[in-house]
């Protein structure tokens, strides 16, 4: 089975990814900022340091896959002029770092794989739907994405076989927003923000992890994905199905959009707004959904 190196591997998503490719029988080498001293027979843990441009090179021994799940938590801290920097930074100079490293010491990578967000159409409330081919916006988020995207694609400079997850809310108990709303629910309290009529692309992490999987046993994948389950729900959909999954109604109102404004600032567009994301390209791929509904995902 192919060893393959992970960047990012120790937070929500990654620690999913890492289990589920070593169960596969795949040999992963996980590059951390953190001591981790509980390898298995197939996890490895290997330091790095971005700001010191320093990377462990016993990390890239026998690796021809790259996985890069590395970024600053979008959603964790208003969006202060230092925070966006770390925002940015935490993107694009951990790629940098890896590209510079497989570049000055020619190895080879046959593939990278690297994650966006379904932001890069801006953060916005329409009717349309939005396609890999669709116009980006011109947000702050939007800019994250494509600079983030524009540094991804370097790799295929280097012969490596390119794709890019353009990533909705990823869906899971052990993390993200269902961990930090499931508290308000089980009160039976409304988690829904503004009018609730934005709509919120998502993913269960259990089909994104098989996602990758597939992504690295078919080599036809290439290019942009929208890695976003079928079903279009709204920010009210998600409230009212969380609620019924602990049994549970609201009859308080959503927290009014001012509020939400008040707390986080320009943040607070991405909470306010979002629009409708096409799967139809990864679908043509044969990539099948075992959660493609809200409820299935939040059952």
């Amino acid at each position: 089975m192919k060893k393959i190196l992970i960047a990012g591997g120790t937070g929500f998503v990654g620690k999913r990814l890492v289990s589920f490719l070593a169960e596969q029988g795949y040999f992963i080498n996980v590059l951390t900022r953190k001591s981790m001293d509980h390898p298995s027979e197939n996890i490895q843990f290997f330091k790095w340091n971005i700001e010191q441009q320093y990377i462990d090179k016993k990390a890239f021994d026998g690796v021809d896959v790259i996985i890069n799940l590395t970024g600053a938590n979008i959603a964790e801290e208003k969006w202060t002029k230092k925070r966006k920097q770390e925002i940015i930074d935490s993107r694009i100079k951990s790629i940098n770092l890896l590209y510079q490293y497989v570049s000055e010491n020619h190895l080879k990578i046959n593939t990278f794989i690297s994650s966006s967000g379904v932001g890069v159409y801006g953060a916005v409330t329409t009717a349309k739907i939005y396609r890999e081919t669709s116009e980006m916006g011109s947000d702050f988020l939007a800019s994250v994405c494509q600079i983030w995207e524009a540094a991804a694609m370097k790799f295929q400079d280097l012969g490596a076989r390119t794709v890019i997850l353009r990533k909705g809310v990823i869906m899971g108990k052990e993390g993200g927003m269902i961990q930090k709303l499931t508290p308000l629910a089980k009160q039976g309290i409304s988690v829904s923000l503004g009018s609730g009529k934005q709509f919120m692309p998502w993913m269960d992490l259990r089909d994104l992890v098989r996602l990758y999987a597939l992504i690295l046993s078919n080599p036809e994948f290439c290019g942009v994905y929208n890695a976003v389950a079928t079903e279009q729900i709204t920010m009210n959909d998600l409230s009212k199905t969380l609620l019924k999954s602990f049994g549970k109604k609201s009859f308080l109102p959503n927290v009014p959009a001012f509020i939400i404004r008040l707390l986080y600032g320009e943040m607070s567009v991405m909470l306010l707004e979002g629009s409708r994301v096409s799967n139809e390209k990864l679908k043509s791929t044969g990539f099948s959904f075992e959660f493609d509904t809200i409820e299935k995902s939040l059952s």
